[in-house]
């Protein structure tokens, strides 16, 4: 057990060196390479959070301005609601005074008339009076004529 003891030892002796070689390699790539790659990856990462958070900020953005929009959408439709209903009351009022002006042309043409026709009615009873007159003139003439013969 001796000899693998002192042969352990040689051997640790040897590999001395190598341990030494190993620290100083290991240190020297911690120090140049793993360094910058670990600041190089912070960097993406925080370059990847910069995005990220600039990309919800847009998200955000464009979330009022959707909520916005809609809401002046809503608004607009509203406001051309209000205005169509005014548009139909004033289509209705017109339509309503151009009525009332039919219905008063109509009357109006319509008295016209009633004053016509009692005019020709009091014409035509004017005339049937004088035939009825000269009608009964003649009859108590040939009636007269009759009676004398």
């Amino acid at each position: 057990m001796d000899a693998t003891l002192h042969a352990l030892g040689n051997l640790f002796i040897q590999s001395i060196p190598t341990i030494f070689l190993f620290v100083l390699l290991t240190w020297y790539l911690n120090r140049v390479y793993f360094k910058r790659i670990a600041a190089v990856f912070e960097e993406r990462r925080k370059a990847t959070e910069g995005v990220r958070e600039l990309a919800q900020r847009a998200f955000e953005s464009a979330d009022r301005k959707t909520s916005e929009f809609e809401r002046a959408l809503g608004e607009a439709r509203v406001e051309i609601h209000h205005e169509q209903e005014a548009l139909r009351r004033k289509w209705e009022e017109e339509q309503a005074q151009r009525l009332a002006g039919a219905r008063a042309d109509a009357e109006r043409r319509i008295e016209q008339a009633r004053v016509e026709i009692a005019a020709e009615a009091d014409r035509a009873q004017a005339q049937l009076n004088e035939q009825i007159e000269a009608l009964s003139d003649q009859i108590v003439q040939a009636l007269t004529r009759r009676r004398a013969a």
